[in-house]
């Protein structure tokens, strides 16, 4: 979406801290910012850290995460650390075991997620924020994503502004927002390979998909972007995701057969199958 005068990504960051992360200047907050060295959380650490001048109540730490997939990553754990030494933003690096079920991204996420979480609870209690350096680009590249995959209605309430301890404050900025950014201030980002790596489906999404639909819809990302939020919006969630729908329904149509239908926290909805033989 071209915009004539755009905000600038400090007025964009702001407004989303204010209107949906619930975070303004009256608020105290203790913030941990996701930094892996890339544009977009560069920016991000380089947008909140300015805005400590003007939010008094404002604590942030920038975690770097070192996955060890890839040998340049102590040397890009450095980098960050010198970028936040430089502008007086408390830092810390982690290294953390990427093993679990699923893809390598998925597993990588997790371990991320957990010692962020983690990072949170320790520095700043269980009121402690998750930063992300989330955009509006990655958003239509999720939700596109979960189209590919087959997903539900609510499904397509991706990536929300602020969701539990999680906030993204950058959401309402696109890529090109960030790449400015990072011009105009001077920021060297580093170049992740995997970023680039057609492997996954979501670099192919991100190179070959959502630029296709862009030469189509040149205001596909925040056609994209509003339906997410529109989804949330949905007053009557099913709260079960299409496998649950689908065993439920079957149950509905097939009274005779048995159900064991999961739920959350382990818990089960179960029917034993009704036998056929009556009694004489």
């Amino acid at each position: 979406m071209s915009r004539s005068h755009a905000p600038s990504l400090h007025r964009l960051v702001q407004t989303c801290l204010r209107k949906e992360c619930g975070l303004d200047e009256a608020t105290a907050a203790g913030v941990i910012v996701a930094v892996s060295g890339g544009p977009d959380s560069l920016a991000l650490a380089d947008v909140l850290g300015a805005l400590r001048s003007k939010w008094k109540h404002l604590q942030l730490l920038v975690v770097s995460i070192d996955h060890g997939l890839r040998p340049e990553s102590q040397v890009e754990g450095a980098q960050v650390e010198r970028f936040c030494r430089a502008r007086e933003l408390p830092f810390r690096g982690v290294r953390v075991d990427v093993t679990g079920p699923g893809g390598l991204q998925a597993a990588a996420r997790q371990a991320r997620y957990r010692a962020l979480e983690a990072a949170a609870d320790e520095h700043f209690g269980p009121s402690g924020l998750i930063a992300t350096a989330h955009h509006a680009d990655d958003r239509a590249e999720t939700l596109l994503l979960r189209l590919l995959r087959g997903v539900s209605l609510e499904g397509l309430a991706v990536l929300p502004p602020r969701d539990q301890r999680r906030i993204r404050p950058m959401l309402r900025a696109t890529r090109e927002d960030v790449r400015l950014h990072c011009e105009r201030h001077a920021l060297e980002p580093i170049q992740d390979p995997s970023n680039a790596d057609p492997r996954f489906l979501r670099v192919r999404v991100r190179r070959e998909l959502l630029p296709l639909l862009a030469e189509l819809s040149p205001n596909i990302v925040p056609a994209l972007n509003t339906l997410a939020d529109e989804a949330a919006q949905l007053d009557t969630p099913s709260l079960l995701n299409r496998t649950q729908r689908r065993l439920l329904r079957d149950a509905l149509e097939h009274p005779d057969r048995a159900l064991d239908l999961p739920l959350l926290q382990d818990l089960h909805l179960v029917r034993k199958r009704r036998s056929s033989a009556r009694a004489e």
